[in-house]
C-alpha cells in the first residue's frame, strides 16, 4: 500500500474514531482529498469541511519548536481560498502514525511570494480533542455571527 494511501486510511479512523463521517473523493482530485461531516445529535448535519491530506517524511523536514511548516504551491492556495467549504489540511506522519491539521483560510496561510506556507502546531493532532474544533470549523460562523453569539451570552449575564 503506498504511503498517500496509509495516510488517507489513518485520517478516516481518526475521523470514525471521533464519531464523525470520512467521505473520500475519488482520486484523481484537484487538492482536496475528502470530506468530513459533523452530527446534529444522532443526525448527519450536512455541515461538511473539504480535506487535503498530505502523508510522508518529506511534509516534515521542515520543524520548529512548536510547529510544522508546510509549503504549498499557489494554484492550491487560490483553489482553497475559494472553496465554498472551509478546508483543513492533514500532515500524515508514518513514523509515529499521528495527523496533525490546521484549517486553511485567509488567517492560517501566508504567501510567500509565488508559493504559501502554514504553521501547523505539533499539539493540532487529529484525535478527539480536535472534534469540538472540526464542529465549529463545520459551522462556518462568519465573524458577524459569531459577535452576534458572543453579544447574545453577554446579554443573559
Amino acid at each position: 500500500m503506498s504511503i498517500d494511501r496509509v495516510g488517507v486510511s489513518a485520517v478516516a479512523k481518526c475521523i470514525a474514531q471521533m464519531g464523525l463521517i470520512f467521505r473520500e473523493q475519488p482520486t484523481d482530485d484537484y487538492g482536496i482529498d475528502a470530506q468530513i461531516e459533523t452530527f446534529d445529535r444522532e443526525y448527519a448535519s450536512g455541515r461538511l469541511i473539504a480535506v487535503q491530506i498530505k502523508s510522508g517524511d518529506s511534509f516534515f523536514n521542515e520543524i520548529t519548536n512548536d510547529n510544522i511548516i508546510f509549503r504549498g504551491e499557489k494554484k492550491h492556495y487560490d483553489y482553497w481560498m475559494n472553496h465554498s467549504l472551509p478546508v483543513i489540511l492533514v500532515l500524515y506522519n508514518p513514523k509515529d502514525d499521528k495527523c496533525y491539521w490546521k484549517e486553511v483560510n485567509e488567517e492560517t496561510a501566508v504567501l510567500t511570494g509565488k508559493n504559501w506556507k502554514i504553521e501547523i502546531p505539533k499539539t493540532n493532532v487529529l484525535d478527539n480533542y480536535a472534534k469540538s474544533q472540526l464542529v465549529r470549523i463545520a459551522d462556518n460562523l462568519t465573524e458577524y455571527e459569531k459577535n452576534l453569539i458572543v453579544f447574545y451570552w453577554l446579554s443573559l449575564g
